[in-house]
């Protein structure tokens, strides 16, 4: 450990260069996880992009289906009084 006189700390090269090694040793595990994270990022992009597209799917088969529905309501709406016109 470095000595610590009048507020000043002493580092050796020893302590320079196991820090050195360390910091290295870090750099090359994170290097190697690269390629990996890299695969897995772009598997998750591919899955996120089919679901979006899927619920687009989903969402305009809904918003189809409403419009028809709204249509068959207009129709009925609009021959129930001529309906009720002819009975009476």
């Amino acid at each position: 450990m470095p000595e610590e006189t009048n507020g000043s700390a002493r580092i050796s090269v020893k302590e320079v260069y196991l820090e050195l090694q360390q910091l290295r040793s870090s750099v090359e595990k994170i290097a190697n996880s690269l390629p990996g994270m890299k695969e897995q990022l772009d598997d998750l992009e591919h899955d996120l992009n089919r679901k979006i597209s899927d619920h687009e799917h989903r969402i305009r088969r809904v918003e189809m289906r409403m419009w028809q529905g709204m249509a068959l309501v207009s129709a009925i709406a609009a021959v129930t009084p001529i309906l009720i016109n002819l009975m009476s």
